[in-house]
């Protein structure tokens, strides 16, 4: 790792921003999102969402694009969203007053979208937050920040938030830092914390709510104005006068769950060297030498062929150089054709990492990608974005002491989600493994495709459990207290997975069927006398709802429970059930009133 002198300058923070020329909507890309965890009080950094944007140029590319990483997270209190920026070269203004366009300087801009509804202009759920970079005589930094928010046709730059006071931006470079007037920097980092009272709200949105979320990344690099660099987004469509086209911020941790129930048929594994499927890996960055950024060719590195995986990150970025990134495809050609994802793991083996004695744990996501790469010419710059940070593994620090040797030590993840929906578009799963990490000399190093022979075994490996939608079924009755000789309703609702399906439902001895079933959908439904059953027969296609209604008398006089079960049974040998209960007699209980009084 390098050894820099780091300096630290007050809050910095950014400027007045105009729309876009307008994007044909039918052009985008699938939106994208980041899942940002939710702390008790203190954000832990090095666990919180993460998704990057931007590019490297060498240092002498001037003006150059700056390559940026955000995290992502939330606690009771605020939303709290930290860019780190490669950036070869500082510039801010100096002095800056409120009317600086802080947009031709370093500065980075925030937009939220509270309502999630994305709509074509500002609308007053929608917010815009500008933190520009400031390094000497800042002041309180105010002059560096600027906000507003959505009227109905636009921004309204008088709007003021009150959240300037715990936000701050910090950077790292070469003296004199006074606006490139020596060799070039490193970059610089903005740690911004929205009160939910700045958004109007009380305390965070319920887990699972999702807003739009937009990031403009904006640079100098020298004078004006040939200086000023190229502004980049994410996602990379992104207009700011059209929260339309923002990406999607989701509160919480990715939980996914298929449409309907389904059960087990078979297994495939998937591994180069097995004999199913073709499965291509590669890193990108700095590895295990920290030979990227401007210590190596973001535009040219390319390590297709190596036998391992690097998994990097951690706050300084002087060590940007050794931030690392992996990407893995699957083919699923393998998996039959037609059925449903159960579940489905990657297992990947860490057999080494940075510095033994001062690494820690790293939190390493999966994140699904863009599938526009090669892993013979997968490099920094052309790498894909990240669509969705779905899972993540604490990968723990191999030492002297818990070493077992190569494989190493196996780690897996949850990778339904993201097979599930790459297996049902018919393409390739395309994934990548990054991290939030904080930390120093945390580097882990991971065996590839590529490994040894002997390692076979241990080369990435998907493993999917694959099968079909099992038929579901769900039984009320209203009312559910009744009296001897009224009348009670069942509806039975069922789910079809395509295959023939049989529902049977015995009546108990307390209630007497009055002869009249209504059916919503398709098969035949029947009631023996004798037997006391309602008989339904048919085959819905997989998903497709039937409901069946009647009605029945009471005959018992209770007090007592009155139940009967709903059983659902499918050709292929499964089963579903779900019982029905109501009161006959039951007392009535009433509580006392409690007035309290307060002096």
């Amino acid at each position: 790792m390098m050894r820099l002198r780091r300096y630290l300058a007050p809050l910095a923070l950014l400027a007045v921003l105009v729309s876009t020329a307008p994007v044909d909507a039918g052009s985008l890309p699938p939106v994208r999102r980041v899942y940002a965890p939710r702390f008790d009080d203190v954000v832990r950094w090095a666990e919180s969402g993460i998704f990057w944007f931007g590019r490297v140029d060498l240092p002498d590319v001037i003006p150059g694009q700056n390559y940026v990483d955000v995290r992502v997270a939330y606690t009771q209190d605020f939303l709290a969203v930290y860019p780190n920026v490669e950036d070869y070269y500082l510039w801010y203004p100096l002095p800056a007053s409120s009317s600086t366009d802080l947009t031709q300087y370093d500065a980075v801009a925030i937009y939220l979208d509270t309502g999630g509804d994305g709509a074509a202009v500002p609308q007053p759920d929608d917010y815009l937050f500008l933190v520009g970079l400031c390094l000497y005589q800042c002041g309180d930094g105010t002059a560096y920040m600027r906000d507003a928010r959505g009227d109905g046709s636009g921004w309204d730059f008088a709007w003021d938030g009150n959240w300037t006071k715990a936000t701050w931006a910090q950077w790292v470079g070469n003296p004199p830092h006074n606006n490139n007037e020596n060799t070039f920097d490193y970059g610089w980092w903005a740690k911004i914390y929205i009160p939910w009272e700045t958004l109007g709200l009380s305390g965070p949105p319920p887990e699972g709510t999702v807003w739009r979320l937009g990031v403009r990344l904006f640079d100098r690099d020298d004078a004006p104005s040939s200086g000023v660099a190229p502004v980049e987004s994410w996602p990379e469509t992104l207009d700011p006068g059209r929260p339309s086209t923002w990406g999607e911020l989701a509160f919480g941790l990715a939980a996914y769950e298929p449409s309907q129930p389904l059960y087990s048929q078979g297994t495939t594994v998937i591994r180069r060297g097995l004999g199913e499927g073709v499965v291509e890996d590669a890193w990108v960055g700095g590895g295990g030498t920290c030979s990227g950024g401007h210590e190596g060719d973001p535009d040219a590195d390319n390590h297709g062929s190596d036998p391992n995986l690097f998994v990097e990150n951690q706050e300084w970025i002087t060590d940007f150089p050794c931030f690392s990134k992996s990407y893995l495809r699957f083919d699923l050609a393998p998996i039959p054709p037609g059925k449903e994802i159960v579940s489905a793991t990657l297992t990947i083996h860490h057999w080494s990492n940075a510095r033994w004695d001062e690494a820690q744990p790293s939190l390493i996501w999966l994140f699904t990608v863009d599938g526009n790469w090669e892993e013979d010419t997968l490099t920094w710059n052309n790498a894909p974005l990240a669509r969705e940070n779905l899972t993540a593994v604490w990968v723990n620090v191999i030492t002297p002491e818990n070493n077992p040797g190569l494989p190493g030590i196996p780690y897996t993840w949850d990778a339904t989600q993201a097979v599930a929906e790459a297996y049902k578009a018919g393409v390739p799963l395309n994934i990548a493994l990054y991290t939030a990490d904080v930390n120093q000399h945390s580097s882990k190093y991971l065996l590839s495709s590529d490994s040894a022979p002997a390692y076979t075994d241990a080369r990435p490996t998907l493993r999917v459990v694959w099968g079909e939608p099992m038929a579901s079924v769900e039984k009320g009755v209203r009312p559910t207290i009744s009296s001897e000789g009224e009348t009670v309703t069942y509806t039975i609702r069922l789910l079809g997975s395509g295959r023939p399906l049989t529902l049977t439902d015995d009546l108990p001895a307390e209630v007497a069927f009055t002869g009249i079933v209504h059916l919503d959908g398709v098969g035949q439904a029947s009631y023996d006398d004798r037997a006391r059953r309602l008989v339904w027969t048919g085959t819905p296609a997989a998903g497709q709802p039937v409901t069946l209604t009647f009605s029945a008398q009471v005959l018992a006089s209770g007090p007592l429970a009155v139940r009967n079960t709903a059983v659902l049974s499918d050709t292929a040998g499964g089963v579903s059930e779900d019982s029905a209960v109501f009161i006959v007699g039951g007392y009535s209980l009433y509580l006392p009133l409690v007035i309290r009084s307060s002096y």
